[in-house]
């Protein structure tokens, strides 16, 4: 197979790279397979060129940075680019086959609305930090506060209710920071609270009435929390 690029033509069966003068580019080892990969396939994840270089390895970003910056170098021009977790060629693309043109691909970086399938099946599998925010562990930290305005015969309950209040508080602020990237006031609030509540460092206020206080507090700020976050 013969892949014809605007600065370089890449035939597979001689395993040779040649710049748009016909010279001979030294691209060898698993980057020359990178840019095989790439122009069969238009573009690629790590996981999906990683299994085409060898399922058995492990090939992370690093790898396919350090292969990308081999090609780009070589080739003398931006050939595959990175965009979304996907890297792709950008440009024109033929492939022909003894001499015979098979297919032209042109729908590379074109707009910023351009999407790849490899983008969308990437996306796709990315669907589940996008959904909405799970109500559930604020519900029961609400209940749970609100039955400590009990007089319980025991301080266990009260243990129970800051393990519950923290782990939520935990929750939440590692949603908020590690998939919505957000070091805001919400975020801020509930390292307040996971602070105040745990029960590994208990914080001791003898009057009854501050506890009370501080319950109502959170319990508002849970029902702003799913407020603001629910979609």
């Amino acid at each position: 197979m013969i892949y014809r690029y605007q600065h370089f033509k890449l035939d597979t069966d001689n395993r040779t790279v040649v710049d748009e003068n016909n010279k001979q580019l030294r691209l060898t080892g698993n980057a020359y397979r990178v840019l095989v990969f790439l122009c069969a396939n238009k573009s690629g994840t790590v996981t999906e060129i990683g299994g085409f270089l060898d399922w058995a390895k492990d090939y992370d970003e690093n790898h396919l940075r350090q292969y990308r910056y081999k090609i780009n170098t070589i080739v003398g021009h931006d050939v595959v680019n990175y965009q979304n977790g996907v890297y792709l060629l950008t440009g024109n693309i033929e492939k022909s086959k003894n001499g015979e043109e098979i297919v032209r691909n042109t729908d590379l970086l074109q707009g910023v609305d351009v999407k790849s399938e490899s983008e969308s099946k990437d996306s796709n599998m990315a669907k589940p930090k996008s959904a909405k925010l799970n109500k559930i562990p604020a519900i029961i930290a609400s209940i749970v506060l609100l039955l400590s305005f009990i007089d319980w015969p025991s301080y266990s309950y009260y243990t129970f209710m800051k393990i519950i209040v923290t782990g939520m508080a935990i929750y939440y602020a590692y949603y908020l920071y590690n998939v919505l990237k957000r070091k805001d006031f919400w975020f801020l609030i509930l390292v307040v609270i996971a602070i105040i509540f745990n029960p590994i460092v208990p914080i001791y206020l003898y009057d009854k009435s501050i506890w009370m206080v501080i319950d109502i507090v959170v319990i508002g700020f849970l029902v702003g929390l799913i407020s603001k976050f629910r979609k």
